[in-house]
């Protein structure tokens, strides 16, 4: 009874550990997202949608994950014009911009795509 008690402990440990290690990951992420947005605000920029991903650099032939952020976001700019603007960003701020460029119409189809208004509306019945 006493060892399924501290294996019941252990797995609650291992599960809550996974689960906190998701939420700082996921929050993390958010908190890059928004320091990138900023950075698109106050360059006049109005953000349309954005995505992120761990930024890696080589390191003898391999590539090593760093502690920064490629935030990738899909802009209007005064004209309204679509750019296109890659940051490097990390918790406390972006620390470059690595590429702002004409947004290409090729990328939408790489974009994750809102799902269709699935609402039912009433169908006309017919006497």
């Amino acid at each position: 009874m006493h060892v399924l008690f501290i294996l019941g402990l252990v797995l609650l440990y291992i599960v809550g550990t996974v689960y906190l290690l998701w939420v700082v990951h996921l929050t993390l992420g958010r908190i890059c997202v928004r320091h990138a947005k900023r950075f698109c605000r106050r360059n006049g920029l109005g953000v349309c949608r954005a995505r992120w991903q761990p930024a890696f650099e080589p390191s003898g032939g391999k590539r090593v994950k760093t502690e920064f952020t490629l935030v990738q976001m899909d802009c209007l700019d005064a004209q309204k014009q679509r750019r296109l603007v890659l940051l490097l960003v990390w918790p406390f701020g972006v620390r470059k911009m690595v590429s702002d460029e004409k947004y290409p119409e090729s990328y939408d189809e790489q974009w994750p795509q809102k799902p269709q208004n699935t609402t039912l509306k009433p169908t006309p019945t017919v006497p």
